[in-house]
């Protein structure tokens, strides 16, 4: 590699966009591989994108690092915009964000969250969650869709 490439190489990455370092849960190899796109030089950046692709594809080779899209809630919580009753001690209820949950409840509990309710949802540190709001005691909840 040329000295100025490496130059211009380090120079990118001293005057690295702030969204790549605010990006705390990013494995530093892909942080590394976002970097170069920041770099205006074709010839540095397709030297930096391959520099940077060799140890992300050697820890993606070994399974150290696992690309995966976060299939989880979009919101612990919001508005109810439907509900029902799925099973006995088992409600449905549909947030405005679109996310769909499941709650466990005690069998006294006859009818579902009503529509228009604000329910929070909590996540544990085992990653369980428990749903509550007004006139909903804390029962169970397990994530099951987004989008209806």
């Amino acid at each position: 590699m040329s000295k100025l490439v490496t130059k211009m190489i380090a120079m990118a990455l001293v005057a690295m966009p702030a969204m790549a370092v605010a990006k705390d849960g990013l494995d530093p190899r892909v942080q590394s591989l976002l970097v170069c796109e920041s770099i205006s030089s074709a010839e540095a950046r397709l030297q930096c994108f391959d520099q940077s692709i060799i140890p992300l594809k050697q820890a993606l080779s070994r399974g150290r690092v696992v690309l995966k899209e976060n299939d989880g809630p979009g919101s612990l919580g919001g508005v109810v915009t439907a509900s029902g009753k799925s099973a006995e001690k088992r409600f449905w209820v549909l947030f405005e964000n679109g996310d769909r949950w499941q709650i466990n409840t005690q069998p006294d509990r006859r009818k579902a969250p009503p529509v228009g309710i604000t329910l929070k949802i909590q996540r544990t540190l085992f990653g369980n969650y428990w749903i509550s709001g007004p006139g909903w005691s804390q029962s169970e909840a397990i994530f099951q869709s987004h989008g209806s």
